[in-house]
């Protein structure tokens, strides 16, 4: 991998964990329920103000009904004064009563409508806010566990490194051991060979060497015979 690419794969990962910091799942988990309870809060004042606007337009229809039964008294009465104009005026007031009561009605059934839709929208977003609660605590506990799965990954695989890297000094030690060791020997057998000097041994030369190597050989063979010697002597029966 050449330096540049190693450095785009660094600014990568640092990248990836800074966003990974900013980004927090569980913070963002208790963002969107707090989302939530705001569109519930909404929900439920706009409610308020649908059944209170429903209220009033009730009422006013009330007062309009009451004032066209009204107007339908005076009429009669006027009638019976004989003073059609009056019981004229009286019957165009009950109209326009009729008619305002009639728009009244119509408004209060679209209020009416608008609430029992807000009352079901009410409903399911608490049903939904209950179970985002539910799936939060969940998705939070997973995330921890994860999260923990990770760092004891993370671990084991720096300690897989560092058992490595031990076995590796191990193996170079050992290399290095056997380097010397060898070396060792085979500065003995220079030596022995004559080839190198024995620095215990300046003044001695190659057939000194030699001599003295027969001579070691010969006490060898000298003293190993008198130990066969001594064996076959106490072999011998005592009788002889």
């Amino acid at each position: 991998m050449s330096i540049i690419a190693r450095f785009k794969a660094i600014f990568a990962a640092r990248a990836n964990a800074a966003a990974d910091n900013l980004e927090d799942p569980k913070a963002s988990l208790d963002y969107s329920l707090r989302k939530l309870e705001d569109a519930r809060r909404e929900l439920s004042q706009s409610l308020i103000e649908v059944s209170a606007a429903k209220r009033r337009l009730q009422a006013q229809r009330n007062q309009m009904a009451a004032a066209a039964a009204k107007y339908q008294q005076q009429a009669e009465a006027a009638v019976e004064a004989d003073r059609d104009d009056l019981a004229r005026l009286a019957l165009e007031r009950k109209q326009e009563s009729e008619a305002r009561v009639a728009e009244l009605d119509a408004n209060i059934g679209s209020l009416e409508r608008q609430e029992a839709a807000l009352k079901e929208n009410q409903i399911k977003l608490d049903r939904k806010i209950k179970t985002f609660r539910y799936k939060k605590e969940e998705l939070k506990a997973i995330h921890d566990s994860a999260r923990a799965q990770l760092k004891v990954q993370e671990s084991l695989s720096g300690i897989s490194k560092d058992l490595a890297d031990v076995g590796n000094t191990i193996r170079r030690t050992e290399e290095r051991i056997l380097e010397m060791q060898s070396r060792a020997d085979a500065i003995d057998t220079l030596v022995d060979e004559g080839v190198l000097q024995d620095v215990l041994e300046p003044d001695a030369d190659d057939i000194e060497r030699e001599l003295a190597r027969i001579g070691r050989n010969q006490a060898v063979e000298e003293e190993l015979a008198r130990l066969k010697a001594n064996k076959q002597l106490k072999a011998l029966p005592d009788a002889a």
